[in-house]
């Protein structure tokens, strides 16, 4: 298969504005990006640099005032839109804001398949849950159960990570899964997404990060982000150790890996 065909999103000549009048704010310049199958794409980049609107854009979340954005070599419009909403699985930085808390831990993960599978059986969707809670290391008989208040900031994440994967989406962005978990509970979280890609091989994965340490152990390429401009990208391994740009080095320098 070509890299054309493995193409899952392409954004070219990306442009986004906020506000009016003299309020007006340029947050997105010109951005290329290609995301592949089977690929982690880590968007890194300082607060304000304009990644959480790249990727809302790139989701379909948000319109570009400028430029295109496709979807397996369709414009993401119309149909083709609402697919990769429903073949996309999200993870944010509060886990608690992804899990209802007057539901238990296996109705909150289950909820995508009810909703884009409402034919299927209890027991089938009950048999995905338990394989999406063993994906990301949560026993079934322990976890389903539960309700969010009964987990820890760790344990919590990696239920929101379940519920992102149970309907094995094309498309997981994760945006700061980490940031607010202790360190010791990131570990684990690192292993449920190592887990995730060897399961779901052709699953294509965006990995929004400040943590240099996360986007090293997980990314294949980085997409450096600097006041809503690429100034670099490539493969992981080559922006770590050959950053051109001084912004890169800068985070590079403050990073802990």
């Amino acid at each position: 298969m070509g890299d054309d065909e493995r193409m899952v999103l392409e954004g070219r000549s990306l442009a986004k504005w906020y506000g009016a009048g003299r309020h007006r704010r340029q947050v997105l310049f010109d951005v290329d990006v290609r995301l592949h199958a089977g690929e982690c794409l880590a968007v890194i980049g300082g607060s304000g640099s304009g990644k959480t609107t790249l990727t809302r854009v790139l989701l379909g979340l948000e319109r570009a005032d400028d430029g295109s954005v496709e979807y397996c070599g369709k414009p993401l419009r119309g149909d083709v839109a609402r697919d990769l909403r429903a073949q996309s699985g999200l993870v944010f930085q509060n886990p608690f804001d992804s899990l209802d808390p007057r539901w238990r831990v296996g109705r909150s993960v289950g909820e995508p398949l009810r909703l884009h599978h409402p034919d299927w059986l209890r027991e089938h969707v009950a048999e995905r849950v338990a394989e999406a809670l063993d994906m990301v290391s949560l026993d079934p008989e322990m976890f389903a159960d539960r309700f969010p208040i009964d987990l820890s900031g760790g344990q919590a994440q990696r239920a929101a990570i379940a519920r992102a994967i149970v309907d094995k989406p094309k498309v997981l962005l994760a945006d700061e899964p980490m940031s607010a978990i202790d360190v010791a509970a990131r570990v684990r979280i690192l292993e449920s997404f190592e887990a995730i890609r060897n399961a779901e091989p052709d699953m294509a994965i965006i990995m929004v990060s400040h943590d240099l340490g996360v986007v090293q152990h997980l990314a294949d390429r980085i997409l450096v982000l600097h006041d809503g401009r690429v100034v670099e990208s490539g493969p992981t391994e080559w922006i770590l150790a050959h950053p051109r740009d001084e912004y890169t080095k800068r985070l590079l320098q403050a990073a802990t890996m």
